[in-house]
């Protein structure tokens, strides 16, 4: 074969693989973690102060590095915490090099006058597994019990139901017994999520829970979404404007 068609159809298979090489990293890259390194030279026994720098780095290619390095929710641990294995200019900061006490779990995140909860979920009410430590949520659950004041539209005897907030803009420690967050892409199953909530909060939830036998959906927010409603909303049978609801309105006659 001609040496110059070889040569071509050699150089064209190298972009072909740069290509399809290119489009799996796409393809899994996905969220990204920030993880931690040394800028030194540190032996065991020592910590590492300052002297720690930021990486990030795409979470479908590296997995493993949620379960093996402490992330930014930790940066006070890292470098607070004496090194067990002594670590080098460059190295990567993994749980395995510090002292056990800086994966102190959830315990880091609950601050003074704070408490931890957990409640039961199922893939649809945790917006389908999307919810991960670090979002803001809001719970929502559907009570019954009687209205005598819904007027003439319920009929005697009948329960009036009501949709409307239990929780506010929670923020969401675990899911399952993850407490680091995971690549939303991988969307692994778990059947309960732990809240930072206040005293009154935990017994609000307790309190649907056990009495109500209610079953909590979990609303997700935006990142910087942390308003709370002074005016609860609440929908039901006996909404005014509840035949609207999610209607679209009627077009405009001319």
């Amino acid at each position: 074969m001609n040496p110059k068609i070889v040569l071509a159809l050699a150089v064209l298979a190298g972009l072909i693989a740069v290509f399809l090489v290119q489009k799996q990293i796409d393809n899994v890259k996905g969220e990204t973690i920030t993880v931690y390194k040394s800028t030194i030279d540190q032996p065991a026994g020592e910590v590492l102060g300052g002297q720690i720098e930021e990486v990030t780095i795409p979470a479908g290619l590296f997995p493993n590095l949620f379960k093996e390095a402490p992330t930014s929710d930790l940066v006070d641990m890292v470098s607070s915490t004496p090194l067990r294995e002594g670590v080098q200019v460059g190295d990567i900061l993994l749980f395995r090099h510090f002292d056990s006490s800086v994966d102190r779990g959830i315990l880091a995140k609950i601050t003074d006058g704070m408490k931890a909860i957990s409640i039961p979920v199922t893939e649809v009410s945790s917006v389908a597994f999307f919810v991960q430590p670090g979002d803001t949520v809001d719970v929502l659950a559907t009570f019954m019990g009687s209205d005598e004041a819904a007027g003439p539209q319920l009929n005697e005897g009948m329960f009036n139901f009501s949709t409307r907030p239990v929780v506010q803009a929670a923020q969401v420690l675990a899911v399952g017994d993850k407490h680091r967050r995971s690549d939303r892409q991988m969307r692994d199953p778990y059947s309960s999520v732990t809240l930072l909530v206040t005293m009154e909060e935990a017994a609000k939830l307790i309190f649907a829970r056990d009495f109500f036998n209610a079953n909590m959906t979990l609303v997700l927010r935006g990142q910087d979404d942390t308003k709370i409603d002074t005016e609860v909303p609440s929908v039901g049978i006996e909404t005014l404007d509840f035949d609207t609801i999610g209607n679209q309105p009627e077009p405009a006659t001319r």
